[in-house]
């Protein structure tokens, strides 16, 4: 590929991390389809919110899972398509749209269950193989980009005087203090 041997290669991550991305989505797909499991890999996790948290709005699921409105709305309208989620007028507020499983979204919701353990464990074993846990890598980095974004980094390394990035985040591990900085974590449901 011509980025991956290109020499400036290292500046494309997100390209390499979307690939990866991807990949992981199509073969979840196909894992899903696999195990007669309807919901769209990319909707998995909406799918457990509802059948957790339902009924609940569509605000409330792109908060929760830290997406924008507009992806999480383009989802529930996919999931409302397949037969999978009602959605009803909150008897509260006439306004509000909420949104439950139908009982052929509970059924999927219930083989989720037992399917995402075995993809979990399927993430751990590639984890294993791979000499790393993917999974908090990708929380590491992305708080380390929100208290220094990529901009200030290159600004650092243009600066002499100012010390390495090493020196300035050289202990991540204890993200947990950190909740608002964790945009992954809820995706990880999502094979």
């Amino acid at each position: 590929m011509y980025l991956d041997d290109h020499p400036l290669a290292g500046a494309f991550l997100a390209h390499q991390l979307t690939r990866l991305a991807d990949l992981i989505t199509d073969q979840g797909e196909a894992f899903l389809r696999g195990n007669g499991i309807e919901v769209p890999s990319r909707a998995v996790s909406t799918v457990l919110l509802i059948g957790d948290q339902g009924p609940i709005s569509a605000a409330a699921i792109a908060e929760q899972l830290q997406q924008p409105h507009q992806v999480t709305t383009q989802r529930v309208e996919l999931l409302i398509k397949a037969g999978i989620t009602d959605r009803t007028t909150d008897p509260e507020d006439g306004r509000r749209k909420l949104l439950t499983l139908t009982p052929h979204g509970r059924e999927q919701y219930d083989s989720l269950q037992s399917r995402l353990k075995t993809a979990a464990a399927a993430f751990e074993a590639l984890f294993e193989d791979i000499g790393c846990d993917l999974a908090a890598v990708a929380d590491r980095a992305a708080m380390a980009l929100e208290l220094e974004p990529l901009s200030v980094r290159a600004s650092a390394l243009e600066d002499a005087a100012s010390p390495a990035p090493a020196a300035r985040f050289s202990d991540l591990s204890d993200w947990a203090e950190w909740p608002h900085l964790t945009t992954r974590k809820a995706a990880r449901h999502d094979p």
